[in-house]
């Protein structure tokens, strides 16, 4: 006798899952996941099976909700849109789809509203989805380190002011389609010899918006939306990464049509460079000109830093040409850091060589004294330096 399979569980419908009706808008869809979410969490709800269950179902219900091209798939096709195995016998065949193998998947679904995938869910208009905007947006080099709040004009499709984006004439509305009653859609049944067959098929009347415009605007040519320069409010955190960032702005980007849902604006970020200062991370590094007798004999001196403050700080005695010295908590603020840490600031000491022409009499005299006093060791321990590493090289080439 054949082994018999346990009766799967029959999936609840996705939008009773999240409680909200079949014209949710994307918003209510993120609210009503968060919330679902929120209720049946597992930390929430430790050992209880039942909540852990109903999580896995919610999270299900939003992946495919969330997704423009999964819920159409959903709304037309139910749970087989999503899932190509949903509904077999469990025969064995429960990852083959004949369909989409032998490219008659929009056959099938032409005529029988999805055919071996299942039949339309819902009714509701389909709504094209807008295009996205990409523009490309700089950033100063102190914007990125500290953060900024700025507007940016982006050139994108709106709906009309003067309609309201209805793309009717004002003082008048869009009407209910006649022909699909508001579906979109429209239903065409043929007689064949293996049956009667049913296609479904977009409303020409109303190119699938489920209304009709009598009377059409002026402004938008009907179409409900307009080409206007936007200005969209943006907020950088401090501590910005400096190459290689997209930033996507949700829904942001172009309207196609009346009650088409937009598309999102992406903004390739870069940042300007600075003069003075480079960035190593959470770190800041800059050059510090010292003279050499403040590296000979060790000073104090005042720092600039970025965010236009004076440090003071100790080049110690004998410290060698570039040498590295920190000054903590002067760097880039570390991003998204709830306890607002920064990196430091790192200087690279050289040395800045004195301008014959520019010194007076008193002190070239004072370096000359200064050369016939000390001159005759300077070039003894010159000599003695080179002739060591000759010595070395001549050892290696034997």
């Amino acid at each position: 006798m054949a082994p018999t399979s346990s009766p799967k569980k029959e999936k609840r419908d996705y939008y009773d899952v999240l409680g909200i009706p079949r014209s949710a808008s994307a918003d209510e869809i993120k609210r009503a996941f968060r919330q679902m979410a929120k209720k049946y969490h597992p930390d929430l709800n430790p050992n209880n099976k039942e909540a852990e269950e109903k999580f896995k179902e919610v999270n299900e219900a939003h992946d495919v909700l969330s997704d423009p091209s999964k819920r159409e798939r959903y709304d037309q096709f139910g749970f087989a849109g999503v899932d190509p195995s949903h509904g077999m016998d469990g025969s064995g065949f429960g990852g083959f789809d004949a369909d989409d193998m032998f490219g008659f998947g929009d056959i099938f679904s032409s005529f029988f509203g999805g055919g071996r995938r299942g039949g339309r869910r819902g009714g509701r208009p389909q709504h094209r989805q807008g295009s996205d905007v990409e523009m490309d947006l700089q950033l100063e080099f102190e914007e990125a380190v500290f953060g900024v709040e700025k507007e940016i004009p982006v050139r994108r499709r709106v709906p009309d002011d003067v309609c309201n984006g209805t793309g009717a004439e004002p003082g008048t509305k869009p009407e209910t389609c006649s022909t699909c009653g508001g579906s979109g859609q429209v239903a065409r049944t043929t007689r064949t010899p293996f049956g009667i067959m049913q296609q479904i098929t977009g409303c020409s009347a109303c190119n699938g918006r489920g209304q009709t415009i009598k009377k059409k605007c002026a402004h938008c040519k009907g179409t409900g939306v307009v080409t206007e320069i936007d200005k969209i409010s943006l907020k950088i955190p401090p501590g910005f990464p400096d190459e290689g960032v997209v930033i996507p702005v949700e829904g942001k980007g172009n309207m196609e049509e009346a009650g088409s849902i937009p598309g999102d604006l992406r903004l390739n970020v870069t940042v300007a460079t600075n003069p003075v200062f480079t960035r190593d991370g959470k770190h800041l590094v800059r050059e510090l000109a010292v003279d050499y007798l403040q590296l000979l004999l060790g000073d104090e001196v005042s720092v600039a830093t970025l965010d236009g403050k004076s440090v003071k700080m100790r080049v110690p005695a004998g410290t060698k040409p570039g040498t590295m010295l920190r000054i903590e908590g002067h760097g880039v603020p570390v991003f998204r850091d709830k306890l607002n840490r920064r990196g430091d600031l790192f200087l690279s000491l050289t040395v800045d060589v004195p301008k014959v022409k520019e010194m007076d009499a008193g002190e070239r005299q004072s370096y000359e004294d200064l050369a016939r006093k000390y001159l005759d060791r300077i070039h003894e321990k010159f000599a003695r330096q080179e002739r060591e590493i000759q010595a070395q090289q001549e050892e290696k080439r034997r």
